[in-house]
């Protein structure tokens, strides 16, 4: 891995200062500028061997070997503008029209070339853009029917298998080439994001345990997905009996829409929310009075959206959100209701007892 640091420090200083605060924003540009710098320059210098091999070449033959720098170009197009899902469909675009212009020249769609029109697409795939996945695919698809009425016309000029053998070969090798530098670059990729993903997930827990408050992290409908392990004192129950709807059960039965309000709110308008409620303790009743009544705690939580995870089949809603939650001194005006129903309580003693 050493003998290859110095291509990726060199790599990494061409990536654009609007991705460098971004890790992953550093991988995906890292991932589009190395293959096609790399490829392009490997093609380009394996140009004279072939004119060592070939003789003199055709001004033909000098487009199709001057195509390598199409790529270089898109590499350097995201390394100025930073613009990464535009960079894709520059590149798409290139790869579709210089591709349109050898198989012109060289049969139509039985040329070599036309393995690009597949390279173009699977390329998009990696901006992890569907604009410009599919912007690529209808530039494949217009380039390839470009060429379909000429060919069915015979327009197009037809060429003896010798003349063009060696550029064939040229052309279907980097084509394989730059699909599996594709592949490498893909799945670097996929391993940054999980390196990154495992480091984000490690820092959560981490705080989470290092706390005295509560952490929860909750999914759809507010189900508990995570709960620190400070929840067993708060509710004095195993942190597996809150998991999914465990939590919302011991909160109090008129505090629930709010409690519910204020997760549904942080997953739907990606914004901060706090909201107190009463949650039972174990052992504690919703419709306990006196000492039963006296297991609810108030607890307040604040809770805000966790990152930009989502569910994509359900929106916003579907965001995963994390809670702080901490154990709240009971509000004047409860202990004074609490104290007048104790009061009445006691007054109603002696009648009771008459009765």
């Amino acid at each position: 891995m050493s003998a290859f640091a110095p291509i990726r420090d060199f790599v990494e200083t061409l990536v654009h200062p609007s991705a460098q605060q971004d890790a992953l924003g550093v991988a995906r540009h890292r991932a589009f500028i190395a293959p096609r710098l790399i490829g392009g320059i490997l093609a380009l210098g394996a140009f004279p061997f072939y004119l060592v091999g070939r003789g003199a070449a055709s001004s033909a033959e000098l487009i199709v070997f001057g195509w390598p720098a199409v790529p270089i170009l898109s590499a350097y197009y995201l390394s100025r503008t930073g613009d990464y899902e535009s960079a894709h469909i520059v590149s798409a675009a290139a790869l579709a029209g210089f591709a349109v212009f050898v198989a012109i020249w060289t049969g139509g769609l039985s040329s070599f070339a036309a393995i690009w029109f597949v390279i173009a697409p699977l390329e998009a795939a990696l901006s992890g853009s569907r604009r410009a996945v599919l912007a690529a695919s209808v530039m494949a698809l217009a380039a390839a029917a470009a060429l379909l009425l000429p060919g069915v016309a015979h327009v197009l000029p037809v060429i003896s298998g010798k003349e063009w053998a060696a550029a064939a070969a040229f052309g279907v090798a980097f084509a394989v080439i730059y699909a599996v530098a594709l592949g490498v670059s893909a799945e670097a990729l996929a391993r940054a994001g999980s390196s990154l993903r495992e480091a984000e997930a490690d820092r959560y827990r981490l705080l989470a345990h290092a706390t005295t408050d509560v952490v929860t992290r909750h999914g759809k409908d507010g189900d508990v997905l995570f709960a620190s392990p400070a929840a067993e004192s708060l509710f004095g129950a195993p942190v597996a009996a809150l998991h999914g709807r465990g939590l919302l059960q011991r909160v109090h039965v008129a505090d629930r829409p709010a409690y519910l309000m204020a997760l549904g709110d942080a997953a739907a308008l990606s914004e901060h929310r706090a909201a107190q409620f009463r949650a039972r303790r174990a052992g504690g009743s919703d419709q306990g009075q006196g000492r039963d009544a006296a297991r609810f705690v108030w607890i307040e939580m604040q809770c805000r959206p966790f990152g930009d995870i989502a569910d994509p089949a359900g929106g916003q809603g579907s965001r995963e959100v994390v809670a702080l939650l901490r154990e709240l001194r009971q509000p004047r005006s409860e202990q004074r209701v609490e104290h007048i129903v104790a009061e009445l309580e006691h007054a109603a003693m002696p009648m009771r007892k008459s009765a």
